[in-house]
C-alpha cells in the first residue's frame, strides 16, 4: 500500500498518468458543495416546507419495512426483527469492507469531480460504492419511519427510538459512515417534521439522540490520526506500526464525504500548474497528506471481524426505499401541518 500510494503522489516523482489526470481548474462548486453536505451524500438538504401543498390523506400501506418484531409465518421480517447491536454490526461490516477497497486516488477531486461525465464511471467505482452504501441507509432509516401507513405515531416513535440505538452503537464500533447517515435522515425534514411522533419517544432517547448530533463531526480523522507521520517519507514505517498494533486497537470506518470535500475544495482552489508550466508541488503535497490519511484508515478498518448475517443482509439488499420527493409526501400525509396557533406543545421535537 505505500509503495502505491508513494509512486502515484511522490511530490519529486510526479507520475505522468496523475499529470494527465489533474487538470487546471477552473470550476466553481456546485449545488452539491454549497451545502454542508460532501458532493455525493446524502444529507438534510430536503423540500422546503414553504414551498409544498399539503398532500391528500394517507393512502393504504405503501412499505412493510417496518414490520413487527415477530413476523407472522411466510411474513418478511421487517427492521424490529433486527436488535439493535446487530443491525450497527452489520451495516459497519459492510461499511468496512467498502472502505477498505476504496482507491485513495479515486477520491481526488480532479476525478471525483467528473463521475457522471462519460467514461469515467470506472474511474470512480470504489468510492461511488461507498456513496451508495451511505445513501441506502439514510434512504432506509426515513423508508422505515415512513413506509407503512397503518403506524400509528406511537409505533412510528418505536422506529426513531431503534435507529438510535443503532446510532449509539455505530458510535461505540466507531463507524462514523453510518452513524453520520442514521443522523442525518433522522434530521431530515421529512422525519423531523413529525411533531406528534416524536413527542412520544422517551426523553432518555432524546438526550442520546442529542448527544449523537453534538458529537457527529470530522472526530473519526482526529482519533485515528494522531500517530500520522510527520513527514511523508516516515508513511511506510506507519504503515508497518499499524498493522503491528491491529489486535489491540479498535477498528474505525471514516465518514468519507469529509475527504471528499476537502480534495474537491482543495482542486478548485489551487492551479495544477504555476508560471512556466512548472508543477504545483505544494498542491501535491496538500493532496498526498489527504491520500495518506484515507490509507492510514483503511489499515484501521481492517481490525473487525464481524460475522455476517444473511437475514439482515437479505433484508437490507432487497430495500426499495422512498425517494426525497415520495418521503416528504407521506410525512405530510402521516402528519398534516397544523394551522398555526398561540402556545406551544408541552413538548417539542429535537432541534436539527
Amino acid at each position: 500500500m505505500p509503495r502505491q500510494l508513494l509512486q502515484l503522489t511522490e511530490a519529486d516523482a510526479e507520475s505522468e498518468d496523475l499529470a494527465q489526470e489533474l487538470v487546471p481548474s477552473s470550476r466553481v462548486p456546485g449545488r452539491e458543495l454549497q451545502s454542508v453536505q460532501p458532493p455525493g451524500f446524502v444529507g438534510t438538504d430536503t423540500p422546503s416546507q414553504s414551498t409544498k401543498t399539503e398532500p391528500p390523506p394517507a393512502p393504504e400501506a405503501t412499505c412493510p419495512w417496518a414490520t413487527p418484531e415477530h413476523p407472522r409465518h411466510g411474513e418478511q421480517p421487517g427492521l424490529m426483527a433486527f436488535p439493535p447491536k446487530l443491525v450497527a454490526e452489520q451495516l459497519t461490516s459492510i461499511d468496512a469492507d467498502l472502505f477498505k477497497k476504496v482507491q485513495p486516488q479515486q477520491c481526488l477531486g480532479s476525478i471525483w469531480s467528473k463521475r457522471n461525465e462519460p467514461g469515467y464511471e470506472h474511474r470512480t467505482c470504489t468510492v461511488s460504492a461507498t456513496v451508495t452504501q451511505f445513501n441506502n441507509v439514510a434512504n432506509c432509516v426515513i423508508t422505515t419511519c415512513l413506509g407503512n401507513a397503518h403506524m400509528t405515531a406511537r409505533d412510528r416513535a418505536v422506529v426513531l427510538e431503534h435507529w438510535i440505538k443503532v446510532a449509539k452503537a455505530c458510535r461505540a464500533l466507531r463507524n462514523y459512515s453510518s452513524l453520520h447517515a442514521i443522523l442525518s435522515a433522522l434530521q431530515s425534514v421529512s422525519v423531523h417534521r413529525l411533531k406528534n411522533t416524536w413527542a412520544k419517544v422517551s426523553r432518555k432517547k432524546i438526550r442520546t439522540f442529542e448527544k449523537l448530533c453534538s458529537q457527529d463531526n470530522a472526530q473519526s480523522r482526529n482519533l485515528l490520526l494522531k500517530d500520522r507521520p510527520a513527514k511523508l517519507g516516515a508513511l511506510g514505517i506507519s504503515v508497518q506500526r499499524a498493522w503491528k498494533r491491529r489486535q489491540q486497537q479498535q477498528g474505525v470506518v471514516p465518514f468519507l464525504g469529509t475527504f471528499l470535500t476537502d480534495l474537491f475544495m482543495l482542486d478548485t482552489a489551487m492551479e495544477e500548474y504555476l508560471e512556466g508550466n512548472e508543477v504545483n508541488h505544494r498542491k501535491k503535497n496538500k493532496e498526498y497528506r489527504v491520500l495518506t490519511e484515507i490509507l492510514l484508515l483503511q489499515v484501521a478498518a481492517d481490525r473487525y471481524h464481524i460475522e455476517p448475517e444473511e437475514p439482515f443482509r437479505a433484508w437490507f439488499q432487497a430495500g426499495t426505499w422512498l425517494s426525497e420527493d415520495e418521503s416528504y409526501t407521506l410525512s405530510c400525509q402521516l402528519e398534516p401541518r397544523a394551522c398555526p396557533q398561540t402556545g406551544g406543545a408541552a413538548r417539542s421535537h429535537p432541534q436539527a
